[in-house]
């Protein structure tokens, strides 16, 4: 019988063979992105493992550490673990991710030389306003210039979106030379948000917000309050009434900040609430409108009447006049009779004019 096909010596062989198989990795390790705070899983898979090892290192220029060897964790780092599926496809887990877990992953085989593959561990940061870096409410002139900044971090780089909260169109103008097309639009991406000539119309709140794929976005609420010197437009300068009739006598204002605002009679008396004199205000944003009702007019009623405005920037006046109208007088007109027996004329009708 010949020993060279006796079952130790196949074993022997087929060990032989088995050992000279060296393992390979079955295709590139991928890179990994994953949001700050989740759980990041590296893969690598390789084929006929046999009795080598895998171990993962951080593998970044600066950094040689090595974390694993099988299933075993080297590093002190308790959120790090090691798992695999029947030795092929190998996971190095990193639960609650922070941004020093950014870099470079290597997972190793242990042969002759060494085998390994290379991964990148990307770590996605939600935009933060930085506020030390980030404009707050703002006072301006009319007329002055306005620049407003939106500092963000975040991972990747953040982009700034500015827009008015009320939905209105921004005013851009011009800026450093260059004109914006058409001027308006409703919304800019820039870190600043520059208006050339700021006009009261621009006063409200604006939100910078920044966004960079990975959520939440984030913003901030800006308020910009427009300074000028109050503007008064009268619709009625002239007012007619009759005594013994009620009067309303109306002023509108644009001014900012708020304004003083009083009535004045033509006796330079400043008018108060009262039965009287009923006064009352409508505002919206920066525009105001004052209303005066004089009640049960009599003859030092008529005259001239002052509505005025006062604010830092400076003060106005509107100018109206209460003139007496005659009150209504009455005519007698015959009416012809209906009848035919008669030429004579009924009573009079009693008819109301203007004169």
């Amino acid at each position: 019988m010949n020993d060279s096909f006796s079952p130790l010596s196949i074993f022997i062989a087929e060990s032989t063979a088995y050992r000279n198989v060296k393992p390979e990795f079955l295709h590139p390790m991928e890179n990994v992105s994953i949001p700050l705070g989740r759980e990041a899983t590296l893969e690598c898979t390789v084929k006929n493992l046999g009795n080598y090892q895998i171990a993962w290192l951080r593998a970044d220029p600066d950094t040689g550490t090595l974390l694993s060897v099988h299933t075993n964790i080297i590093a002190k780092d308790n959120r790090l673990r090691v798992t695999h599926n029947n030795y092929r496809q190998w996971y190095l887990h990193v639960k609650d991710v922070r941004e020093y877990d950014r870099g470079y992953y290597m997972c190793q085989i242990n042969t002759e030389p060494m085998t390994s593959q290379t991964g990148f561990l990307d770590i996605l940061v939600p935009p933060s306003i930085v506020e030390e870096e980030t404009s707050s409410d703002v006072v301006v002139d009319e007329r002055n210039k306005l620049s407003l900044r939106c500092k963000a971090s975040g991972y990747p780089t953040p982009n700034i979106t500015w827009r008015r909260e009320d939905g209105k169109e921004l005013n851009l103008g011009f800026y450093g030379g260059k004109r914006y097309a058409g001027t308006q639009t409703t919304k800019v991406e820039s870190e600043y948000l520059n208006i050339s000539q700021v006009v009261r119309e621009d006063m409200g709140a604006y939100l910078c917000i920044a966004s960079n794929g990975v959520p939440p976005s984030v913003s901030k609420r800006i308020s910009v309050q427009v300074n000028f010197r109050p503007k008064i437009r009268v619709p009625n300068q002239l007012v007619g009434a009759t005594k013994g009739t009620d009067v309303q006598l109306e002023c509108n204002v644009e001014a900012s900040p708020r304004p003083l605002t009083s009535w004045i009679r033509h006796d330079q008396v400043i008018l108060l609430p009262s039965h009287k004199y009923q006064i009352s205000e409508e505002m919206n944003s920066y525009k105001i409108k004052m209303k005066l009702k004089i009640t049960d007019l009599e003859e030092k009623d008529f005259g001239a009447y002052k509505c005025i405005a006062k604010n830092t920037p400076g003060e106005k006046e509107g100018y109206i006049r209460v003139y007496e109208v005659p009150p209504p007088t009455t005519l007698s007109v015959p009416v012809k009779s209906t009848s035919s027996s008669t030429a004579a004329y009924n009573s009079p009708k009693r008819v109301l004019t203007g004169e």
